[in-house]
């Protein structure tokens, strides 16, 4: 179903409920008629206090019954990084005390990375089906033509919010608000601090995005985004709510309050992971903080309550299943402590440990299974199961996920036995099948990369040490043959199969460039970001952190910051709208920073023109003003004291596009 046929639902539903008001003397304010705009941002800051929605009451009313929907998924929290996971150092006692009243998925997987996993989780598909399969390079844009979870709940009634980590776009038509979400609360990129986000952000006392738009918050980002997510579920509720708690912890660079990092200095444990730990602990006090405000306010037993991590930990104690030196100093002094829950594979790994995830369902009027499942199950599984819990049903036909359901609620559903999920790292330009890959199937775990297979039975092999195929005349690009004897080589021709036939099917559907859209008025002027130039050359780097620091010791994170002169302009893909004039600037740092640009001259392509004007004293961007035709195109901008030859002497790291008019 496409967006805009359900805008015209919405429109017919609104239109009898006007209708019906007119019947029943019922004052309506036929100007605020509650037809949603999805797409647009809303111009409230929480719309349900808005006397826009004043129809769309009558609306929440016959929806109160259904149930809220908090979904919380934190960032590089592997699946041995909790209390409940054989790990005694952590300390998470209510994330432990959610497990013990939870259902439990101890068989659930996503991806190894952040966007793709956040696309398979709000589309119910592959991520590679849903277009998303790197973090940065514009290959982590979610295209609007995918019905997302947030439109799919807005369809039925729902209100629906985002705070924290979106990572699927932060330019117009993949923002959050472009993308179902009514309130939307974050930072930019893919973590705080990033060259998306807001210019000096470090994860305390920062300059946020409220439906686009920078706010400045006091405090830690973790404490921002439950307070924000607390205060939305605290209004009256006349509407079921949807609210979506992605946060960037613990994603690096580790920072945490000072008293929660000290904890685990006092028990010897290195700045680093005392870091890490720290933050997940803050973590776990907040969702306790939540969890008290929903059982004050009446509304624990009518919510679905979810926690889940994103991809494998970032935080690596062990090596190919053997401990590091640093983790074998933490071994040391907690003999009993199981690294990674006891898995080989970490972040951006396709070893289980890479995408073996936690994942908690609490619902009390669903009448769940307290008890844990180990039927395979994955993150696009969420989008259908929830709509299936909530008494609707899917609107896209194309998604891969199913609908757990009948496990959660029955303890079984023997349609799970026979299914493969595939797994993948693309962190490429384009998607190829020799990038690593994991099929996964029962017990059974068949991994390639290049010319290399491998196959492990998990449960006899958790840390993936034994490769059943080490010795045996297997290659993954031979046609099958069944007469062989091995059993293993005919497990793993099968398994193979289906990694063929999966890519091959995604690859005939194609893969998309994504475009930025400028000169439409839902965001004007567009401000592009270095995070995403396209057509990056092998061996530079992309500029996706910029390295600002807290008065902190921490490691030395990646960044870009007093490292430009590595980095050389490369172009952005943008699709204008429509033809007209443009104004558009280019900064050397973004426009918060002021920083001078110490050149004489800038130079700004767009499509197969340059366009050159003075730099002034010390200004920190220049501008032209071009007409431009609609369509899409490629521009770049530069900064030279060679106005002849125009070399490129420092790229221009943000470019801010308005249009003017025709």
């Amino acid at each position: 179903m496409n967006k805009n046929h359900n805008k015209f639902k919405i429109w017919m539903i609104t239109s009898l409920l006007v209708c019906l008001a007119a019947c029943l003397n019922i004052p309506v304010n036929a100007a605020n008629s509650g037809v949603a705009n999805s797409g647009t941002a809303h111009s409230g800051v929480d719309s349900r206090n808005s006397s826009a929605n004043n129809n769309a009451a009558h609306i929440r009313k016959s929806n109160v019954q259904k149930p809220n929907i908090v979904l919380i998924v934190t960032d590089d929290q592997g699946i041995g990084d909790i209390g409940f996971n054989q790990n005694p150092i952590i300390k998470t006692p209510n994330l432990d005390k959610l497990a013990q009243q939870s259902t439990a998925l101890t068989n659930f997987h996503v991806d190894p990375t952040c966007s793709p996993t956040r696309a398979a989780l709000l589309t119910g598909k592959h991520s590679l089906k849903a277009g998303v399969w790197h973090t940065i390079l514009g290959r982590y844009m979610l295209g609007p033509e995918h019905q997302t979870l947030a439109e799919e709940l807005k369809d039925n009634g729902y209100q629906t919010a985002i705070f924290g980590k979106w990572h699927l776009g932060d330019n117009y038509p993949y923002r959050p608000q472009d993308q179902g979400f009514d309130l939307s609360v974050i930072h930019g990129g893919g973590g705080v601090g990033q060259t998306p986000d807001y210019w000096g952000n470090t994860q305390f006392d920062d300059v946020y995005y409220r439906n686009g738009k920078p706010e400045f918050f006091s405090g830690y980002a973790t404490k921002v985004w439950f307070d924000e997510a607390i205060n939305f579920i605290q209004q009256p509720q006349e509407q079921p709510y949807f609210a979506y708690i992605a946060l960037n912890a613990p994603h690096g660079p580790y920072r945490a309050p000072t008293e929660y990092v000290s904890q685990y200095e006092d028990m010897g444990l290195s700045n680093e992971v005392a870091t890490f730990y720290g933050m997940i602990t803050y973590i776990d006090e907040q969702v306790e903080r939540l969890r008290e405000t929903l059982r004050k306010t009446g509304q624990e037993e009518n919510t679905i309550f979810i926690y889940m991590t994103d991809n494998g930990s970032s935080y690596r104690p062990t090596h190919s299943g053997k401990l590091t030196p640093r983790g074998q100093k933490i071994a040391e002094k907690f003999p009993n402590w199981v690294p990674n829950n006891g898995y080989s594979g970490y972040k951006g790994q396709v070893y289980e440990g890479g995408h073996r995830v936690p994942f908690l369902i609490y619902y009390p009027n669903g009448n769940l299974k307290k008890q844990n499942f180990n039927q395979l199950t994955a993150h696009y599984d969420v989008l259908p199961t929830l709509l299936d819990l909530i008494g609707s049903n899917v609107s896209d036909s194309e998604i891969d996920g199913v609908s757990l359901k009948p496990l959660l609620t029955q303890g079984q559903q023997p349609a799970l036995k026979n299914r493969s999920v595939v797994v993948t790292n693309q962190r490429v330009y384009d998607p190829s099948i020799k990038r690593p890959t994991a099929v996964l199937k029962g017990p059974w775990r068949y991994i390639t990369s290049g010319q290399k297979a491998e196959l492990y039975h998990i449960e006899k092999d958790p840390l993936q040490k034994q490769n059943l195929l080490q010795g045996l005349n297997f290659n993954h690009e031979d046609k099958p043959n069944l007469q062989v004897e091995s059993e293993m080589i005919k497990i793993a021709q099968q398994m193979n199969q289906t990694r063929v036939n999966w890519f091959a099917a995604l690859a005939q559907a194609g893969f998309k460039d994504r475009f930025i859209n400028v000169g439409n008025p839902a965001e004007n002027p567009a401000r592009l970001n270095a995070m995403d130039w396209m057509e990056v050359p092998k061996g530079q780097p992309v500029p996706w952190f910029i390295g600002h620091q807290p008065a902190a010791p921490e490691y030395d994170y990646v960044h870009w910051l007093g490292e430009e002169d590595k980095y050389t302009a490369l172009p952005w893909y943008i699709n204008v709208e429509q033809s007209g004039r443009y104004r558009i600037r280019a900064y050397y740092h973004d426009k918060p920073a002021g920083t001078p640009i110490n050149t004489q001259y800038c130079a700004i392509k767009l499509g197969d023109k340059t366009y050159t004007e003075n730099v002034y004293g010390r200004a920190s961007y220049c501008e032209i003003v071009v007409d431009a035709q609609a369509g899409q195109q490629k521009v770049s901008a530069w900064f030279t004291n060679d106005r002849v030859q125009l070399t490129h002497e420092k790229a221009a790291f943000y470019l801010y596009i308005e249009y003017l008019g025709h």
